[in-house]
């Protein structure tokens, strides 16, 4: 479960579809997919190539292994 900030490098930024995101999840962890977000929004600070609302939004991944 990603909440609407982790989900922003999917579809806000675009820069990976979901199976990409959830590989990166997997492979590397919820923090790699977060600092995916927290790298784009600081290549962007000021929204012009993504309009947002805020520069930063709270980002949360929540992973289950069965």
């Amino acid at each position: 479960m990603l909440s609407d900030g982790a989900s922003r490098l999917v579809d806000r930024f675009h820069l990976a579809d979901w199976a990409e995101a959830l590989k990166l999840i997997r492979d590397h962890g919820p923090a790699a997919l977060i600092r995916e977000v927290r790298t784009a929004e600081l290549s962007d600070a000021d929204g012009q190539r993504w309009p947002r609302g805020k520069a930063h939004d709270d980002a949360a991944v929540a992973t289950v292994t069965l």
